[in-house]
């Protein structure tokens, strides 16, 4: 295995701990499958259009493993997908804890990704700007997530 196809498995790792952490804090321990499930076809959609429109497009993130069709999916499944079941188990709780929960997330997924690098920021802004333009992006991705979410839940009505 690569160095960093291992780096790749130690975020998932530490996103997976994360999860289960949260999901045993608040008490939802018995939905983890489903929430998990949920998770992935709601990262899949998410993280492959973040990926599309900020590393293809606007050329804001790279991955050490390239942009390969089949890492992306990949990613978006499972990384994208534990972040999204991380929302999708925020999603009930007021406002200023689920900013102060998404930067928590995101500080922990970011100093993983310190030491064991998965994807690069191209963003030249010094540490304090960049930590403000991460915090207000994570927030917004997990406000998409949820919004991502409950159009599923409508469109499952539907058809």
């Amino acid at each position: 295995m690569s160095k960093a196809w291992l780096n790749f498995a130690i975020v998932i790792f530490v996103q997976f701990l994360v999860f289960i952490a949260y999901a045993y804090y608040a008490k939802k321990l018995s939905k983890v499958p489903q929430i998990l499930v949920k998770g992935i076809l709601v990262g899949i959609i998410f993280g492959l259009s973040f990926d599309f429109v900020f590393g293809e497009l606007l050329d804001f993130h790279s991955y050490v493993l390239g942009f390969g069709i089949s890492f992306l999916i990949l990613n978006a499944a499972i990384s994208y997908g534990l972040f999204s079941a991380n929302i999708l188990l925020l999603e009930r709780i007021q406002f200023p804890y689920f900013y102060i929960w998404t930067i928590f997330i995101m500080s922990i997924y970011e100093i993983t990704n310190l030491f064991f690098p998965v994807w690069n920021w191209k963003l030249a802004l010094p540490s304090i700007q960049f930590l403000f333009v991460l915090s207000i992006g994570y927030l917004c991705g997990a406000i998409l997530i949820i919004g991502i979410s409950n159009a599923t839940k409508y469109l499952k009505h539907l058809f």
